[in-house]
């Protein structure tokens, strides 16, 4: 199995655990829904959904668009961190520091490099 097959499928099982952990954790990812967003338990479910599907399609005929679509959730889905950051708002019952904030987000950077690898070469 060459490279880029490994990265998609860790790639697609990331995307899919984080997926599940909306409906785990609800409460969790209604507080940090950006409070501009309305109906929050809505809007987390529905990433959640998303998260798990959009991947999937990385294994399709359907590749390059759903790694456009992938890279435009990843940055949608920033917007959520942003506003835990600028707010000073918890993670759960845990506060972050600048430092992993900005770890947080080169994270996000990370993923949407990764998305990009297997759109160019998957």
């Amino acid at each position: 199995m060459d490279l880029i097959k490994i990265i998609t499928y860790a790639y697609i099982a990331f995307f899919i655990y984080a997926g599940i952990n909306h409906f785990r954790y609800p409460s969790f990812y209604d507080n940090i829904v950006p409070s501009y967003i309305p109906f929050p338990n809505f809007t987390h479910k529905l990433a959640g959904i998303l998260e798990i599907i959009i991947p999937l399609f990385l294994l399709t005929k359907y590749r390059s668009t759903a790694a456009l679509f992938m890279i435009i959730f990843i940055v949608l889905l920033y917007l959520g961190n942003l506003h835990v950051w600028l707010n000073n708002l918890p993670y759960g019952k845990n506060y972050f520091s600048n430092f992993q904030h900005t770890i947080r987000l080169f994270l996000q950077i990370l993923l949407i490099f990764l998305t990009y690898i297997i759109y160019k070469y998957g």
